[in-house]
């Protein structure tokens, strides 16, 4: 029985004996508790405060000294552990000391196991008040853990980066005086190398500047949003990296302009069609929608049209009504088009094309961005893997802890937790993804 109650426990300890005929239901912190009772005994070798070698009997004990230790929950109850330790004594130089178990760390009276499950509830979508609760600790407790493990986590100047980053921002705490904070992971395992409280670009500088020029080069690619400060930054310490704007904001921007340009169309016939109009608004998701992904050959009835027809006859027919319409809907999709089948030569020369045509001025204004970063546009095609995918899910979860924590006020417990829960386990990658190589 002693030793099924040491595998319930997790005491490796062997010089831990517990008593197994003294188990105790009690309320305890206005709970009801069970308490196990056990001792911690062994000869030592040598006396801890003098050094002294315990061959001639200079170490004796002295007393025992009442601890008690909490324990993981069992059967969903709080669990404690009152353990007698052993006190001795030296005769050499008459100091004494407490016997020590690798049960719990020194000076503490919470157990490994315990510590090891704060952990672990740390790195899931929960707030400290909740993991305390689930513990049996006090938020001050979990908030100790967690700031303990954190420091293990973060990343020195001294070590080696990753050769693809990806760089991002999120929205950042009361107690910081820039509105967003800096994030980056490393964009083959996904797992976040840091944060950094701004993301401005002399803070950027501040921060990156503390590392080697020889950790530096070996940064082969950064992806980015179309945000100019990263752009300053990497090509100021980062020399050999190639910088990869986001497709996905590529195509958001796209999509984005199309479905503005639509509703202005809607407006200006809402009083004179209001058939068409309706029917723009019913069926915004097939423009928006990929045209290789509508139907040609199927007829049957639809809402608000008087004949037979099918989905690409719908989109034909409201393209029809306005050439500006079409003219857009034309341009975004054969980009889109492009960079799904990778041509980079069709969305270079689509770019020219647009240029002859007559588009709204906020697609002009989108595709005089795409021609200023063009450069940085024909890297995406030659990095298909590579995006800011990872990153953007990290910083949906961080918004869902901000959101479940009711806020956070200190920025240095907000990054402390961040950190621990992206980096404490290591992520499981694709073997495939690892296999890649991606072109310069």
């Amino acid at each position: 029985m002693n030793h099924f109650i040491q595998k319930t426990f997790q005491l490796k300890d062997p010089n831990i004996t517990i008593d197994m005929d003294r188990v105790e239901e009690q309320h305890y912190k206005g709970r009801l508790s069970l308490f196990y009772f056990g001792t911690l005994t062994y000869v030592p070798k040598a006396c801890e405060c003098c050094g002294i070698v315990n061959d001639a009997y200079q170490v004796v004990k002295n007393g025992t000294r009442h601890s008690r230790l909490t324990l993981a929950s069992i059967t969903g109850l709080p669990a404690y552990l009152n353990l007698a330790k052993q006190r001795f004594k030296c005769k050499t130089c008459g100091q004494s000391f407490t016997a020590k178990t690798s049960f719990v760390d020194p000076h503490c009276f919470i157990s490994k196991r315990v510590t090891q499950m704060i952990m672990d509830r740390a790195t899931r979508v929960m707030s400290e008040v909740d993991i305390a609760k689930d513990t049996h600790v006090s938020p001050n407790t979990v908030r100790r853990v967690i700031h303990q493990a954190a420091a293990t986590l973060r990343i020195r100047p001294t070590s080696s980066l990753p050769e693809h980053l990806c760089f991002d921002e999120f929205k950042s705490v009361k107690s910081v005086k820039a509105a967003m904070s800096f994030i980056y992971c490393d964009a083959i395992n996904h797992q976040v190398v840091d944060v950094v409280e701004d993301r401005k670009a002399g803070s950027l500088k501040n921060y990156f500047i503390r590392y080697d020029l020889a950790v530096r080069r070996q940064v082969k690619s950064v992806t980015i949003d179309m945000y100019e400060p990263y752009i300053q930054v990497i090509h100021r310490w980062f020399p050999n990296a190639d910088i990869i704007m986001d497709p996905f904001h590529l195509i958001q921007a796209l999509n984005r302009e199309l479905s503005q340009y639509r509703v202005q169309f809607m407006n200006t016939i809402r009083t004179k069609d209001r058939r068409l109009y309706n029917k723009l608004k019913r069926y915004w998701k097939l423009i928006q929608k990929n045209p290789n992904d509508l139907k040609a050959t199927t007829y049957h009835r639809f809402p608000l049209f008087d004949w037979l027809t099918n989905t690409q006859g719908i989109v034909d027919y409201l393209l029809a009504q306005d050439t500006q319409l079409k003219a857009t809907y034309q341009i975004v999709h054969q980009l889109g088009d492009a960079y799904r089948t990778n041509n980079w030569p069709r969305f270079e020369s689509t770019l020219i094309q647009a240029k002859q045509l007559q588009l709204p001025a906020g697609l002009r204004r989108v595709l005089r961005s795409f021609k200023k970063y063009q450069t940085y546009i024909h890297n995406t095609f030659s990095y298909p893997g590579l995006t800011n995918g990872p990153i953007e899910g990290i910083n949906n979860k961080i918004k869902v802890l901000k959101r479940t924590a009711y806020g956070y006020r200190n920025y240095s417990h907000f990054r402390d937790r961040i950190l621990l829960m992206t980096r404490l386990y290591v992520p499981q990658t694709n073997k495939k993804d690892q296999a890649t190589t991606y072109a310069a």
